[in-house]
């Protein structure tokens, strides 16, 4: 008997959530209110890890293994080909600071999802980030001007 309700407790577990979160899949790398970033150390894709970065909230490398290692980054997928194809409009800045907060010199802004910070003189100082969908201008006339809030 105990068993049944063991089981029903479970199954009602599960419809809740199912209810809850209906078209979520968490191996999604995006989704409406979060984007996966995949942060590599050297040598790149050797050591890395994924991290959920919620939309406009600060994600801390503090405590994490690769925090002052990261050297290369995708946004949104695990390769080049997937980043690339996207046509969502999220974008993150990434920060030298644990609280993603700072002057211009202590950020770097990435559209595209990619980038080697080697090559931009930022091997060592992501720290933090915080994710952002960019809104687009919605004209009336349907012949928009393609500039972004």
């Amino acid at each position: 008997m105990m068993h049944l309700y063991s089981l029903f407790a479970a199954l009602a577990l599960w419809l809740c959530a199912a209810v809850a979160f209906p078209d979520e899949n968490p191996d999604d790398p995006v989704l409406e209110g979060r984007i996966k970033v995949w942060l590599f150390a050297y040598p790149a894709y050797f050591k890395g890890v994924l991290v959920d970065a919620y939309k406009d909230e600060c994600t801390s490398l503090d405590n994490n293994l690769i925090d002052g290692q990261v050297n290369s980054f995708l946004v949104g997928g695990p390769d080049v080909e997937t980043v690339m194809s996207r046509t969502d409009t999220w974008y993150c800045v990434f920060y030298d600071t644990y609280d993603c907060s700072g002057e211009d010199e202590d950020m770097l802004i990435s559209p595209q999802g990619i980038n080697n910070l080697n090559s931009v003189g930022w091997a060592s100082q992501l720290h933090s980030l915080m994710c952002h969908v960019e809104q687009l201008d919605d004209d009336s006339d349907g012949e928009g001007d393609g500039d972004y809030d």
